[in-house]
């Protein structure tokens, strides 16, 4: 029977080694004459170059962010900036000359004075929450449009009361006039 077997095995060797057991199959059969299988570990150059490009990449992205996220966009946003300053002090400026225009005709009527201030330190503050926007999207156009719009508005309300406390003024030097005739 044992020849039957062993022509068999023979016959079909090709079959059978098709498939390995498993090694741990062979350590419960004989385990001192289990064939050791070296792990392969990868170079050890090869870990330093991983482990210096984590470092590099990791202080680099810190010292991104630590600037604030500023890098080529750097000299963009400063010339942005340096265009918003510019605007600013244009539109500061004008304020300022219709405001010292006005001065005059506010001392005669207090009420347009306090109305101007109500609607100044409203617009400034409004002014303000834009400029706190910009910082944090320096580039975005429509926050700097509105910033410019809040300035031409400013302008409008002193002109526009401007004009009308002149003529309110012409009014009445025409009535002295015709009350002195």
């Amino acid at each position: 029977m044992s020849d039957r077997l062993e022509d068999f095995v023979r016959q079909h060797r090709e079959q059978f080694d098709l498939r390995e057991p498993d090694p741990s199959v062979w350590l419960k059969i004989n385990p001192a004459n289990t064939p050791v299988v070296q792990e392969r570990r990868p170079m050890r150059w090869l870990r330093v170059a991983a482990a210096v490009a984590m470092i590099f990449a990791g202080s680099t992205a810190g010292i991104y962010f630590l600037a604030g996220g500023q890098g080529e966009k750097d000299r963009y946003s400063s010339e942005m900036y340096r265009e918003i300053q510019e605007t600013e002090s244009y539109y500061r400026q004008m304020v300022s000359q219709r405001y010292d225009e006005l001065k005059p005709f506010l001392v005669s009527d207090p009420a347009a004075e306090e109305m101007l201030h109500m609607d100044m330190a409203e617009l400034d503050e409004v002014y303000s929450q834009l400029k706190e926007d910009l910082k944090d999207n320096a580039s975005n156009p429509e926050v700097i449009e509105a910033m410019i719009l809040n300035y031409r508005v400013k302008l409008e309300i002193l002109e526009d009361l401007l004009n009308q406390l002149k003529e309110k003024e012409n009014q009445d030097y025409e009535k002295d006039e015709s009350v002195s005739l």
